[in-house]
């Protein structure tokens, strides 16, 4: 009877090391998931290959809007993905108002719900427009100053 014990202790154990094991995968998988306000998520896997646009902008800001073509346009290009982030999202943005604000401006790319500090470790910026290129998930150029379409594709080019 004692082995039966011991030997089924083992065996439940085991069990329990493999379960914990599939939830620790689980957790790291989630935590490369990136929320899209518009809905959905994408994976920082998938992007690893792609440099990220960091475009972070404001309603408020004329030069922010000026350059949302701009950045639309970036985001077809088939190794570029272009992800938003509303400066005010950092600390009083409702996500009902940022939604109307996306669809009136319309951005045509993603627009982060996560927070990129979770994600870059980046700081927040200390105004907008804010531009951060990343590749290969690490940071490799900001861009404080309003952009044109043919400045971003340098900066992303040279980067």
């Amino acid at each position: 009877m004692r082995i039966l014990l011991v030997a089924l202790t083992i065996f439940l154990t085991s069990c329990q090391g493999e379960d914990l094991e599939s939830q620790k995968g689980d957790l790291e998988s989630q935590k490369l998931d990136l929320e899209i306000s518009q809905g959905g998520f994408l994976s920082s896997k998938e992007l690893s290959d792609e440099v990220i646009v960091l475009n972070i902008w404001a309603d408020w800001c004329p030069p922010c809007i000026k350059e949302m073509p701009y950045f639309n346009k970036l985001d077809k290009l088939p190794e570029v993905t272009v992800l938003g982030f509303h400066f005010d999202q950092f600390d009083l943005l409702d996500e009902a108002e940022l939604l109307v604000l996306i669809e009136k401006l319309g951005m045509d790319f993603a627009n982060l719900k996560t927070d990129p500090r979770d994600i870059w470790g980046i700081d927040i910026p200390g105004h907008v427009p804010t531009i951060i290129i990343i590749k290969d998930n690490v940071v490799v150029k900001t861009m404080i100053t309003p952009q044109t379409y043919e400045s971003l594709l340098e900066a992303i080019e040279v980067s």
